[in-house]
């Protein structure tokens, strides 16, 4: 029977029932850091298309050090669809908690969280059961923001000896005003989807739509973008409810902000079949 990607991460993202089980790992970091990690694959010996996951500014793990709930139910759907899946995580190992109400934070996604990504995809291109020509980013807000960073031709920590770039990334709701006004000839390395909320209060959709609408005036690789009615910030979350955070960040001109941030049901089903979709295009396609 031939293979069809997109009717395959449909049926993945759907159906899957078991859930994935992680092995923590350890990796090198240009910064000397000693990077951990959760790493996720799927059954069988592969090699698997594989893909760079990024957490948001909460981190990677709860406060008992389990993954959180949000990047265990993308774990799971990915290791269903056949991928490697590996979650770096950018704050523990630097002895942060999270960022999401500090004003001035230590961990940025233009800095250590670029060269984290590119370190974890040096890491996961040299395991034998990772295809490393097929591996992929996908970032969540903080982690969206170091995509948008980590594609961008003039990205500031792409190693100068890198054989194989990332195949694609997906970027779910990331501010984008810094790198809009830091690259206003922002263009990317390979082709992007990036998915928004049209009532995210915190990362808000307009400048994402701008820089994508300016990046498409330029040669390069295409940058697509959803753009969901109703949702707030973190609408796949897979836990219903939407609730209010105050948050504190140095872009906003009163220091902080009270902000909605939730699950949007039927964005959160439709990014979902559009992501796995666009990530079987890339992954098991001809990756571009």
């Amino acid at each position: 029977m031939p293979w069809h990607p997109r009717l395959a991460a449909l049926i993945a993202c759907l159906l899957f029932s078991a859930a994935a089980v992680a092995d923590e790992v350890r990796f090198p970091s240009r910064d000397g850091t000693p990077l951990s990690g959760l790493l996720f694959l799927p059954e069988g010996t592969g090699p698997f298309p594989g893909v760079v996951a990024l957490h948001g500014c909460s981190g990677l793990l709860t406060a008992s050090g389990r993954l959180k709930a949000r990047e265990k139910d993308w774990a799971d759907r990915l290791t269903a669809a056949g991928y490697a899946v590996l979650f770096p995580d950018s704050f523990n190992p630097r002895g942060v908690k999270s960022v999401c109400s500090l004003t001035e934070r230590p961990v940025l996604p233009e800095r250590e969280r670029v060269r984290d990504a590119y370190d974890a995809l040096q890491w996961l291109q040299g395991r034998r059961e990772v295809r490393a020509d097929r591996v992929a980013l996908l970032g969540w807000s903080h982690g969206a923001m170091t995509a948008l960073w980590t594609m961008a031709q003039k990205s500031p920590g792409r190693p100068a000896a890198l054989a194989r770039d990332f195949v694609g990334a997906v970027a779910f709701y990331p501010g984008c005003a810094k790198i809009g006004r830091e690259m206003p000839d922002y263009a990317g390395v390979a082709p992007m989807l990036w998915q928004l909320g049209a009532a995210d209060e915190w990362t808000p959709a307009a400048p994402c739509l701008k820089l994508a609408e300016a990046a498409r005036q330029r040669p390069g690789p295409t940058v697509e973008v959803d753009l969901y009615a109703g949702a707030h910030h973190g609408f796949d979350q897979p836990k219903p409810g939407v609730h209010e955070v105050l948050v504190r960040n140095s872009v906003y001109k009163t220091g902080e902000k009270r902000v909605h941030v939730g699950q949007e049901p039927q964005a959160r089903e439709k990014s979902i079949a559009r992501v796995m979709a666009w990530l079987a295009e890339k992954l098991e396609g001809d990756g571009r």
